[in-house]
């Protein structure tokens, strides 16, 4: 559900390519070269390219066969050395000039051979199953089967008609809540993660990558490119006349525009940053909470596995605000209204009404922040709200064109009208950082931007598509990460970079920024040290027994394993012990730190932002064309 930065020393061994990485199956004397690549196939005129574990010090030489075996091609492989992320010499292999549609089949060193195929438009259909995913996660309705992949991943609906109140009574460390005289009608919204649980935080930015998805495509190609229309996806709205992806989006906005704290109320919070190291329990302070936002909805106690939706009936409560779950919300309405607005008019105006509330009520309170005090939920806290106050405060100067949200921005420490920076640079894209994201929105969102403005946005995106880039070249595997960051999530991590790569390639026609994103797919699809693809349904050694309370076949055979499209969280090398001595796993090496285990909750969970990055990166790759979209000539 979360991220964390922790390596093991064998990790940090691994990051800086120390010998102990070097295990025995994959020691210099290895007599068979193995043969790693995406399992879905190559994109047409696409960077299309395969790494091959072997000790072999000397380049290998390749052949290229068709499916009559006939030689197409030969070649030698390049020799890259040890791949620290891997712990391991690998060589590669890169197509060029790329191939054309066809079934291939590449032989390495005349042992081993492995059979791939080239198609013109491979991404269409993970797309629509990476934005099925979130239907499939509804909470408070039927997953009908007539909407399923399977009848195996229909469901009876679960958390019907919710209406939960303030959490009331001690939590993990003895503090007495008082509760509140309200409840919330909380029913919809997507299920985060393996658990029942409904999270603001990635809420708002799950949403946000769906909806900047459908607004990149608007931007560059009309409203209804690639069919990214009505009734493309497989949901019950098809028909309405409304974006399939505007439409999965919305049913999470409800919810998350029904976690705002009602007008009046005075509210005990936690004031400023507090510490609750040995149990120290927080310190309250009465304030207004009019127009803040819970941040999430879960039960006092974590629910059993498994667990189908409609069996959980525990009680529920509002977990107290944070400020940063105020400007999620904040933020994805703003986006929303524009969105929305000449389709459903007064949803766009609601949805405004309800950012600018929330914009105000965090900056009347700007230093709530969650802590790990409860259970039965995760904590998604995040000390540091800078990013967010500039990336609500852009998305609405974007919507609503009116300066002040971002010039008043200018005297707070740390804080750009443009863009926020954490601890001195630029981060990635997950839900404790988001700095990236107001630059996104500059570029996708439309005229109330000053062309230097936006030349500065692109700028920004640049510099971070530039050191993805420089990351995928120093990685046997190619993968646009550096050889440390292999935590919780670091699968979600890797197609979150995606946006900038692909922004970049948008402003720049630069074939090296999509190829980065292109490397981050292989990756996910099996080009990696476990040929192993981390999407359920996709490639010939998908992910199966995720950590999920009802795709749960791992604990119970009755079950079904994960639906298709589905993204595993993926290598964790700050993993806790007792993981893997439940999955049988020993000291590894950051790319190999994962096993496809129901019980490894930090490597193999899902989540709605980790499938809304995947979203992002299929539908993107599905739009846009390579720098050479012409159709290659023929092999001979």
């Amino acid at each position: 559900m979360g991220r964390r930065l922790a390596l093991t020393a064998l990790g940090i061994a691994c990051a800086l390519a120390m010998p102990a990485c070097v295990s025995s199956e994959v020691a210099s004397d290895v007599a068979l070269p193995e043969v790693f690549i995406n399992q879905m196939g190559f994109e047409e005129g696409a960077r299309q390219s395969a790494t091959i574990r072997t000790g072999a010090r000397d380049p290998l030489s390749w052949e290229l066969l068709s499916n009559d075996g006939a030689v197409l091609r030969t070649g030698q492989t390049r020799v890259f050395g040890n791949s620290p992320a891997a712990g391991e010499p690998v060589h590669t292999v890169e197509f060029a000039p790329a191939l054309p549609v066809g079934a291939y089949k590449l032989v390495v060193d005349e042992s081993t051979r492995h059979a791939f195929e080239v198609r013109s438009e491979p991404y269409g259909e993970l797309a629509e199953r990476a934005l099925g995913y979130f239907y499939l996660n509804r909470a408070g309705t039927p997953i009908l089967a007539s909407h399923t992949p399977g009848p195996q991943w229909a469901r009876a609906a679960g958390h019907v008609e919710e209406r939960a109140t303030c959490f009331h009574g001690k939590d993990k460390m003895g503090l007495e809540w008082p509760g509140c005289d309200y409840t919330l009608d909380v029913s919809g919204g997507w299920y985060d993660a393996g658990d029942h649980g409904k999270y603001v935080v990635n809420g708002g930015i799950s949403v946000w990558m769906l909806q900047n998805a459908a607004e990149r495509m608007r931007a560059r190609g009309g409203a209804d490119q690639n069919g990214w229309g009505d009734g493309r996806a497989d949901l019950p709205e098809a028909g309405n006349g409304v974006s399939d992806i505007l439409d999965e989006a919305r049913w999470e906005l409800e919810f998350l525009l029904a976690m705002q704290v009602p007008d009046g109320t005075q509210m005990d919070l936690p004031i400023g940053l507090q510490s609750v190291a040995g149990g120290q329990p927080l310190q309250l302070t009465s304030v207004d909470a009019s127009g803040l936002v819970h941040h999430k909805v879960h039960t006092r106690a974590w629910s059993t596995l498994p667990l189908l939706p409609e069996n959980d009936t525990a009680e529920r409560f509002l977990i107290p605000p944070s400020t940063a779950a105020t400007l999620n919300m904040a933020a994805a309405a703003a986006q929303a209204a524009r969105l929305w607005r000449g389709v459903d008019d007064a949803f766009a105006d609601r949805c405004l009404r309800a950012a600018r509330s929330a914009y105000d009520a965090a900056k009347r309170v700007p230093d709530i922040y969650a802590y790990d005090t409860f259970d039965g939920g995760g904590a998604y806290g995040d000390d540091n709200v800078s990013d967010e106050f500039a990336w609500a405060a852009m998305e609405l100067f974007a919507t609503t064109g009116d300066a002040s949200f971002v010039s008043e921005l200018a005297s707070t420490p740390g804080v750009d009208w443009l863009i926020a920076m954490r601890d001195g640079g630029l981060q990635d894209i997950f839900w404790a950082e988001v700095g990236l994201l107001p630059a996104a929105t500059m570029v996708s969102a439309g005229d109330v931007f000053s062309e230097n403005d936006r030349a500065r946005a692109v700028a920004v995106l640049l510099s971070a598509a530039d050191r993805y880039v420089a990351d995928a070249g120093a990685d046997g595997y190619g993968v646009p990460n550096p050889p440390y960051a292999y935590d919780w999530g670091s699968n979600g991590g890797i197609a979150s970079r995606a946006v900038p790569l692909g922004y970049a390639f948008d402003e720049t026609d630069d074939s090296k920024y999509r190829d980065g994103a292109v490397a981050a797919m292989d990756y996910l699809l099996g080009r990696n040290p476990l040929d192993q693809s981390y999407v359920a349904g996709f490639g010939t050694r998908p992910v199966k027994f995720v950590h999920h309370r009802f795709w749960a076949a791992g604990a119970d055979p009755s079950l079904p394993i994960a639906a298709p499209g589905a993204l595993s969280g993926g290598p964790n090398s700050g993993y806790p012990t007792s993981e893997f001595e439940l999955a049988d796993i020993g000291p590894c090496a950051p790319q190999k730190c994962w096993a496809d285990d129901h019980t490894a909750y930090s490597l193999n969970e899902v989540a709605i932002n980790w499938n809304a990055a995947l979203f992002w990166l299929a539908s993107y790759l599905e739009t846009s064309k390579p720098a050479d979209a012409s159709s290659p000539e023929p092999v001979q």
